[in-house]
């Protein structure tokens, strides 16, 4: 060996700095000499680090099975923010710096903890120097690591303990990846119940009404000026309503609340009314035989006429005079009206015209249901309980033998059918021109288009059912003609602050769809995590926790392997420079060869 290369021993690198630092303080005046030992600083207990190493990859095992059990339950979900792009842009970065930060921290202590047991370990353990270096060297990095695991085939010295050095970084690595990717705010979209107001049935407007019209048999004046004053002009649009089938708050004979445009999705459900009629004969009637034009009819003991001036061969009218004082309506008919038995009513002979007829008498009720709207198109889809009628028996009128008094919209409904504005029609030749309500009942009942036959009483009642829901609708939902209308005499037909109907309001329930942002837990990354923390916490106890044969647990007076460490321990075995000395070439693979030799750095023994 050249002897330029030779290595200087140790004693001599250190009488010669003696030498330097004595001459350095010399004519440094109060300047003592150094003492042998300046200073003693313990490091860190390796029992108390063993502790730490536990509890840290332990928490860590159990931080993540508590994250699978957060996902399992949505609990995460729970976490929501209103949807606003630049604010949860915000949101998204505070929540991955803080998910990053407490990765990296963790992380960090991990490999500082693990690193320092296993590195005191190794100085324990009776091992080549070789196998000393190579597992020291893997904990600077991945990088180290993998290059170390290259040099076990040339001088394999540590297999195992550069390959748990590579796999714990590893882990290390994934832990560092799953951690920011744990949490995220993802968008979604949810529903939530909005009331919107809806406009419902008409009702009386009692402080708009005289109250001597309350009881319409009390002053006729008053009656009359009430019908004047507000049918004519009220039901002016009837005939387009009439018959459509497409108008919101009325299907058939229901009339359902409409809700407000609004941005519902899907069906609510409204409050609704039907209009359930009921018929049967009037029992108690005579005809004078001196008399085709007029019937006698007995109720409670007081005798009433029926006016039959206006019947007509295969129509159904109204009949008038004192029908129209109570609450109930009576209609006469040349057409027979049969029950689902087959049976009819009384019939009776009309002296003056050769033919018979029947009077039926009907009364309208409110039946309570609840319909169901689409909330965009706001379209009638369904409603229970249905109340159309599919069969009928004849039987006696029974209802209320009241006089009119008017408690409630429903109350109207005689003096709105028989004042409803007249049409352009007759019904027949000498038929004079037939009110509105009047030719839709005919046509409804096809009367006015085939041959008269049989009429079904179940027919009548549900064509009456539609006629009065049409007209209470036609009250609620469409304004009122305020001025001189045909019918109304020179006065106007409607008060400008005296409307005897009023709408009401209801309210019902849409479900809108918002677009809000919530916490999602990814089960990839917490599941990646899991595995990753299992396996640093396997490789720690093994590596570094666990007591292993051939290792003195007793506290070392070296923290690190460093530069520094290395000449400390290079001055503690002055036997290493003749076993150095052996590489001619310092390249890794002559020193790794000349420090294939056993040695426990602790107490300085080597065995070759």
């Amino acid at each position: 060996m050249d002897s330029k290369f030779r290595p200087i021993p140790m004693s001599e690198l250190k009488d010669e700095a003696d030498s330097v630092e004595n001459l350095a303080n010399e004519g440094r005046p109060g300047r003592q000499p150094p003492r042998q030992e300046r200073k003693k600083s313990l490091p860190s207990s390796s029992k108390a680090l063993r502790r730490l190493s536990v509890i840290l990859h332990s928490t860590l095992v159990v931080l993540h099975l508590v994250l699978i059990a957060i996902w399992a339950t949505n609990l995460e979900h729970r976490l929501v923010f209103p949807f606003d792009t630049a604010r949860n842009k915000l949101i998204s970065l505070f929540i991955t710096t803080i998910s990053t930060t407490f990765g990296t921290i963790y992380a960090a202590v991990l490999v500082f903890v693990t690193q320092t047991l296993s590195m005191r370990r190794d100085m324990q353990a009776d091992q080549t120097l070789t196998a000393t270096h190579d597992h020291t060297a893997a904990w600077a990095g991945l990088g180290a690591a993998v290059s170390h695991i290259w040099y076990q085939k040339a001088v394999p010295a540590s297999l195992v303990g550069v390959l748990s050095a590579f796999f714990y970084l590893g882990n290390i690595l994934v832990f560092h990846i799953t951690t920011p990717a744990l949490f995220s705010l993802e968008t979604f979209t949810s529903t939530r119940g909005v009331p919107v107001q809806t406009q419902s049935i008409p009702a009386l407007n009692f402080s708009a009404i005289n109250p001597d019209v309350l009881d319409a048999h009390a002053s006729t004046d008053e009656y009359t000026n009430f019908v004047d004053r507000y049918t004519q002009g009220a039901l002016v649009f009837l005939p387009s309503v009439l018959g459509t089938g497409t108008n919101l708050g009325l299907y058939g004979s229901t009339l359902y609340d409409v809700v407000d445009v609004n941005k519902g999705v899907g069906n609510v459900t409204v409050n609704a009314t039907g209009v359930s009629t009921t018929c049967g004969y009037l029992p108690g009637v005579e005809i004078s035989p001196t008399d085709a034009w007029f019937a006698d009819y007995t109720v409670n003991g007081t005798n009433y006429e029926l006016d039959i001036t206006n019947t007509q061969p295969g129509m159904i009218s109204a009949a008038g005079t004192d029908a129209l004082l109570f609450q109930y309506m009576v209609f006469h008919t040349t057409v027979p009206v049969v029950d689902s038995s087959n049976n009819r009513g009384p019939f009776l002979e009309s002296p003056l015209q050769n033919g018979t007829f029947q009077f039926i008498a009907c009364m309208q009720t409110p039946v309570n249901q609840v319909a169901t709207v689409d909330a965009e198109s706001r379209q009638f889809l369904a409603v229970a309980p249905d109340i159309r009628k599919t069969d009928s028996t004849w039987g006696p009128y029974t209802g209320p033998n009241n006089l009119l008094k008017l408690e409630n919209v429903f109350d109207t409904f005689p003096i709105l059918y028989t004042n409803a504005p007249v049409s352009d029609t007759r019904l027949s030749q000498n038929h004079p021109p037939s009110s509105v309500a009047e030719l839709y009942l005919n046509q409804k009942l096809n009367l006015t288009s085939t041959t008269p036959g049989n009429l079904t009483l179940h027919d009548v009642e549900n064509a009456l059912s539609d006629l009065a829901a049409s007209i209470f609708w036609t009250l609620s939902h469409i304004p009122p003609i305020r001025g001189n209308v045909a019918g109304c005499g020179s006065s106007a037909c409607i008060d400008e602050n005296n409307d005897p109907f009023t709408v009401l309001r209801g309210n019902a329930t849409v479900t809108n769809i918002i677009t809000q942002a919530r916490l999602d837990l990814s089960i990839i990354a917490v599941s990646a995590g899991l595995a990753a923390s299992i396996a640093l916490m396997i490789i720690a106890y093994s590596t570094s926790i666990l007591t292993r044969a051939g290792v003195e647990e007793t506290e070392l007076p070296i923290d690190g392997l460093g530069v520094l460490q290395a000449i400390w321990l290079y001055r503690k075995h002055p036997e290493l420079e003749t076993l150095m000395d052996q590489a001619e070439y310092p390249s890794t693979q002559n020193l790794r060869e000349a420090g294939m030799v056993r040695v426990r750095l602790v107490d300085g023994s080597i065995s070759r």
